[in-house]
């Protein structure tokens, strides 16, 4: 999880680096990043298609493999069309990072445990986000900031090739003694309305969440006099926190606070992070550890939250294609409210507009999450 979504991470950490290097807007920066989620969107519901047919282990491998050849041609990008080719190759491990990693959940851990799991794997994500804000400056400044994506995929390949190595699991070898004409157990969602709701309730969140995240180490540097590294150790704090309220959603939503009830809790969070926001130049750049703080739990811990659902209320042997659709909505919503939220930027020199749009957003992600119960108990 933290190697298939690690671009995203790329361009908001380097944005400034990024922009000096190859001479782009704020606009093109926020587009480059969208094309990377906008191919995982695209690609995300055939990707689950897949992982359901060859299994959940095979898929995270080749993924991360895919994700490795990526970076390669990240590092070797000499122009913006060679950086936008890295974008596109890299959307693919993106969109299929959730449905790999969901249907191994589903197959190998039992009930109980799943709710810890899912956060701990969707933490992966944050992890990245730390691991980007608190490397990539020092990297970039040593060995330049190509030489700081051939060490990752490097290091992204190697743990793709980790998994051929280890012994098969016992689901796995009653797979292959299957009849391969045997039909899959049908999907049995406990509602499908339920499921398309939380992929809208996916495309609003990241929209708002996407634009903040892909932005905020931006607006630290620019508008609040940071560092490039102090804005990158914010982003990193994001990530830091962001890894433990995973976890800790998570097991609330598996055995304390049902999944989408805790969905409309973290997006009134989400809305708050908002309001901060709006307030941190005439309160204080101090309020930005705050605002990273709160980001980590209602812009990141409701991921967590939305694939448990998936992988509690799908059948197994759907849960690929489920979180696909899941995906699709996050993906796309990434892909729009960046270039959008760049747009805006570069038109307004105000990042306020920006934090006001992913408000409403966040408001309009509680109200989504209420529908999506009422559907769910409906059914």
């Amino acid at each position: 999880m933290v190697s298939t979504a690690f671009q995203i991470f790329v361009v908001s950490v380097l944005a400034s680096v990024l922009i000096d290097d190859f001479g782009l807007s704020r606009f093109e920066l926020g587009l480059i990043g969208s094309l990377n989620t906008a191919v995982g969107a695209v690609t995300a519901p055939l990707s689950g298609r897949v992982t359901d047919r060859i299994g959940p282990r095979q898929s995270c491998a080749v993924a991360q493999l895919w994700t490795g050849v990526g970076f390669v041609i990240m590092a070797l990008a000499n122009s913006v069309w060679v950086l936008v080719l890295s974008a596109i190759v890299l959307g693919i491990p993106q969109g299929w990072g959730n449905p790999a990693t969901n249907a191994l959940i589903a197959e190998r851990v039992p009930a109980g445990n799943r709710g810890v799991v899912t956060g701990i794997k969707q933490s992966g994500v944050q992890l990245g986000i730390f691991l980007a804000g608190v490397s990539l400056p020092g990297l970039a400044a040593s060995i330049g900031w190509r030489g700081a994506m051939w060490f990752y995929a490097g290091l992204f390949a190697l743990f793709g090739l980790l998994p051929f190595a280890l012994p098969k699991h016992h689901h796995e070898l009653a797979n292959d003694a299957a009849d391969a004409t045997v039909p899959a157990a049908p999907a049995r969602p406990y509602d499908m309305r339920a499921v398309w709701l939380i992929a809208l309730y996916a495309f609003l969140m990241g929209t708002g969440g996407g634009a903040i995240g892909r932005f905020l180490a931006l607006f630290a540097e620019e508008e609040g006099g940071l560092s490039n590294t102090t804005a990158g150790l914010v982003l990193a704090v994001s990530g830091l926190a962001g890894m433990v309220a995973r976890v800790i959603a998570g097991r609330l939503a598996e055995h304390r606070i049902a999944p989408l009830p805790l969905l409309a809790i973290l997006a009134a969070i989400a809305a708050v992070v908002c309001l901060l926001l709006m307030i941190t130049l005439s309160v204080g750049t101090w309020l930005l550890w705050i605002i990273a703080l709160l980001y980590a739990v209602g812009h990141a811990a409701w991921n967590a939250v939305a694939m448990l659902a998936i992988i509690l209320g799908v059948d197994r042997s759907q849960a690929g294609r489920a979180s696909g659709a899941v995906m699709f909505g996050f993906l796309g919503g990434l892909a729009v409210g960046s270039p959008i939220a760049g747009l805006v930027i570069d038109a307004t020199d105000s990042y306020q507009p920006v934090w006001a749009g992913a408000l409403g957003l966040a408001i309009a992600s509680v109200l989504v999450a209420r529908f999506a119960h009422r559907a769910a108990h409906t059914a």
